[in-house]
């Protein structure tokens, strides 16, 4: 990925592009756009808040914007490869707490680009295999756009849960405090339980 992630950014989601001319080309885009632009992603997903869009210098802070970086090059051995990087915040539920919980998204993944889909074997992973690229079938009219979402939905966990949900948390602050307001003894009341003990 090139270092000057805001360069030709766009304010709107990637296109339909000829996979393999954009990998040949060593084209990127650059850009972010609503997450309601994706209807598969959204649904059984809690409502989204709607944020202004805007170039970011880094990371989405708030939930409701994907931001995407799509290079498109050639390996020394001559295959096509796209490079997807996304980044967003999701709104999710709680399974535990039922609460809301904003999930952040940074994930960057290499596709090899294959023209057939009898090209997609299903060789054996060996050990040393697990960073090779995925494949997927390149096309004329190949969506970036969809290929954002299918990302988006394979990192969305089948089981969200907050770390501490807010509610237990709050429980614990509360707990802490009530136990710092209770006065320690004074040194003559822990002598005189000594004494009673002692007796």
């Amino acid at each position: 990925m090139s270092e000057d992630f805001n360069a030709a950014f766009r304010l709107s989601a990637p296109p339909v592009v000829d996979a393999f001319d954009f990998a040949r080309r060593g084209q990127v885009l650059k850009g972010a756009f609503s997450v309601h632009r994706l209807g598969r992603l959204l649904e059984g997903l809690p409502e989204q808040p709607v944020s202004e869009l805007g170039v970011l210098d880094g990371p989405p802070t708030v939930p409701g914007i994907v931001r995407y970086e799509i290079e498109g090059r050639r390996t020394k051995d001559d295959k096509s490869e796209l490079v997807v990087r996304i980044q967003a915040n999701l709104v999710l539920e709680c399974q535990r707490c039922l609460g809301e919980l904003v999930f952040p998204v940074n994930r960057q993944t290499v596709f090899e680009l294959v023209r057939r889909e009898s090209d997609l074997d299903d060789e054996e992973i060996e050990d040393d295999d697990f960073d090779r690229p995925e494949k997927i079938v390149g096309s004329p009219k190949f969506d970036l756009c969809d290929l954002v979402e299918d990302e988006l939905i394979l990192d969305v966990p089948y089981v969200p849960r907050h770390e501490v949900c807010p509610e237990t948390a709050d429980l614990d602050a509360q707990a802490d405090e009530e136990a710092g307001r209770e006065e320690p003894l004074s040194p003559f009341a822990v002598l005189s339980q000594l004494k009673t003990k002692g007796q």
